[in-house]
């Protein structure tokens, strides 16, 4: 199925967004079929910030730009552990008592939620320690 760039418009609490360059699935007769899970968070997110910055009653335009976040760094460090053990994600989920999928989730770049009991859990399995450390954050330079 192509996929072509689409002019995306909403209008919310009285201000009108428009986002262009938009990537919109189309089947190959043509027809548009609607956006990708990952475009329609996007969107969602540069809708909550111009809603933010732009005044009731304004429009706001912009032009869509795939950002990928960086990945977390828990499951790059799950991963690593795992690979450390020679385990892999069915056997952890094994001794965990959970499915496969739950550890694949754990696993994922994209997860961000991971808790603190299930980490000591992991550990745990692992026959490891969970270390906490808190830095400073980089400052941003001004461009």
């Amino acid at each position: 199925m192509p996929v072509r760039p689409t002019t995306y418009q909403t209008q919310q609490r009285g201000v009108r967004i428009t986002v262009t360059d938009v990537p919109t699935t189309f089947s190959d007769d043509g027809e548009e079929l609607g956006f990708a899970l990952g475009v329609m968070r996007q969107l969602d997110a540069l809708v909550q910030e111009a809603l933010v910055q732009a005044p009731e009653g304004g429009a706001v335009q912009l032009a869509y730009a795939e950002t990928v976040p960086p990945p977390d760094p828990v499951s790059l460090e799950l991963r690593r552990a795992l690979r450390l053990r020679r385990i892999n994600g069915a056997q952890m989920a094994q001794q965990l008592g959970v499915t496969p999928p739950v550890v694949s989730r754990w696993l994922s770049p994209d997860y961000h939620q991971h808790g603190m009991e299930t980490l000591r859990r992991i550990a745990d399995a692992l026959d490891m320690d969970v270390e906490v450390k808190l830095k400073p954050r980089k400052r941003k330079t001004a461009s």
